[in-house]
């Protein structure tokens, strides 16, 4: 155990035959244990520090163990934070690949869906405007043989026609009545020419010439206009009541049937 101040201040020496002064050692012993006490306390007082500085050395050593934990428990979040974000990253980038995919895959299908029911309409209408066009064509070819034909049947009824009134059975019919009549009966001459005069005839005028206008008409010409023949009939106004016919003779009857074969029939 150490020497103490007290120690140093109590202590007494033995006495000798010329030993040293007495009060002058006391004296020593009194600085020493002042100079001891001072140094003890300075001592604690280092000690002291040294506690203090060990425990803050101790704060602080943990503090670092606790930093270098927390540096650690960091560093292992930011890599397993780094390990995700990566993952992650991957994962949505396989997913983005793998829809964007799926988007072109379906843009082409649907393209394709939408090119083909286009090309399929197209053809589809072309198909129908084709069989159309064959069917007008058809018809249109049709219907030309079906103006041929009438063409043809129209040509040869009007030629046909055209003979029977260009024929000289009409002259012969259509001559005033009075040029059947014979000069020998002119007392009957003389009233045909009195109701021919009154009905607008020249009684001694030709045969009119009744030709329709055929040969005026073109034809190249699709529609043709049948020419209107009117046959008018007269009659006398008479007021008066009929005179009974005197006894008829061969020759009145023969003039009979000369007017009733050259009068027009009406239908």
């Amino acid at each position: 155990m150490g020497i103490k101040p007290i120690d140093i201040t109590n202590k007494s020496f033995n006495t000798k035959f010329k030993g040293y002064d007495r009060d002058e050692v006391d004296d020593f012993l009194d600085q020493i244990a002042l100079e001891v006490e001072k140094l003890t306390q300075e001592n604690r007082s280092l000690e002291k520090e040294v506690k203090q500085a060990n425990d803050k050395l101790g704060y602080f050593n943990e503090l670092k163990d606790s930093l270098n934990q927390s540096i650690i428990v960091a560093q292992d979040t930011a890599d397993k934070l780094k390990e995700n974000a990566i993952r992650e990253s991957d994962l949505a980038i396989q997913q983005s690949q793998a829809q964007s995919e799926d988007i072109l895959a379906h843009a082409n299908k649907m393209s394709d869906e939408l090119i083909t029911g286009a090309t399929n309409k197209a053809n589809q209408i072309l198909s129908e405007a084709s069989e159309r066009a064959r069917q007008l064509a058809v018809e249109t070819d049709d219907l030309k043989k079906k103006t041929r034909i009438f063409h043809r049947n129209l040509n040869v009824l009007l030629e046909s026609q055209l003979q029977i009134v260009q024929s000289d059975e009409w002259d012969e019919i259509l001559k005033p009545f009075g040029a059947y009549v014979d000069s020998s009966h002119q007392a009957f001459k003389q009233v045909l020419d009195a109701v021919e005069a009154a009905n607008g005839v020249d009684p001694t005028s030709p045969a009119v010439n009744t030709k329709p206008a055929f040969d005026n008409v073109p034809k190249n010409k699709a529609t043709i206009k049948q020419p209107e023949i009117k046959v008018s009939t007269t009659r006398e106004n008479t007021n008066k009541p009929a005179e009974k016919p005197a006894e008829k003779n061969d020759e009145t009857k023969k003039l009979n049937k000369v007017e009733r074969a050259t009068r027009p029939r009406v239908k």
